[in-house]
Order: C-alpha cells, then structure tokens, then sequence
C-alpha cells in the first residue's frame, strides 16, 4: 500500500468496521467486550439462518494485527485462526497480510479457497489498494 502503516492501521485494526473498507461485507453487530478487546465479537447476518460470527482472540496495536476465529463456522471445517496485519516496508508503505488456518477435507480447502480467499480475502485487499495506492513493488 502507498500509505504509512499506521494510517492503515487505524482503519482495519477497528475489529468492528470492516464494512468501512471491504466493499462486500455489511456492518456487523458487536456483542460482547467493546471492539479492541479480546472476546468481542461481530456478527454478520445476526438473527438470520446465515449468522456468522467472528470471535477476537488478540489485537495487538504494536504489531498492527487482529487474530479471530469463527467458534461456529458456516463450513465443515475446525480449528479456524485468522490473522490480519500491516506490516510496514519504510515510513509511506505498507503491506497488509490476511490469512486463515483451519482444519478440513482437500474438498472443503479448494472451495474455501475460491469462496473466501478470492471471495472475500482478495477483494478486500484489493479495496485497500484501491483506497490507498498499491505502491512501489517490495523488490523496487
């Protein structure tokens, strides 16, 4: 990203307001502690068949990163660990870094890779870079 990593920072570190940037994903509800604090949750689609919802494990403001989980998920897998970080590369850039782990069947991988890597992770990022310049390449 062609912005400082604290700039960014400060719009996806909000547990709560990713709808202010991923162009795909509606407000959520939070329950719980308030958004900075491990335990929080935000639920997508509450009170409906479709209600997702993701736990916040750790917010880390030195690190710039968020780690969640889904304590229910919508998908047949296990053991669900998210992590999302800006990690500065000098004092105008940035790179943000979202991934998930989780344990499941080769079938359910290669859906979830489509439904939420490029789905959901990428279109993401991509509004980010978008909003904020995809800057110099990391080897330039």
């Amino acid at each position: 990203m062609a912005a400082p990593a604290a700039d960014v920072w400060t719009l996806v570190g909000d547990f709560s307001a990713i709808h202010r940037w991923h162009p795909q994903v509606s407000a959520p509800t939070l329950r719980g502690a308030s958004p900075h604090t491990p335990g929080a949750e935000r639920v997508f689609g509450a009170g409906t068949e479709e209600e997702l919802v993701e736990r916040l494990v750790e917010r880390d403001e030195s690190a710039r990163r968020l780690v969640y989980t889904m304590p229910d998920p919508p998908f047949p897998i296990t053991n669900h660990r998210a992590v999302l970080e800006v990690v500065p590369r000098d004092d105008r850039h940035c790179t943000v870094v979202w991934t998930a782990m989780f344990d499941c069947s080769p079938e359910t991988a290669r859906e979830l890779e489509s439904v939420i890597g490029d789905g959901v992770f990428a279109v993401g990022l991509n509004a980010l870079a978008e909003r904020y310049g995809r800057g110099a390449s990391a080897s330039g």
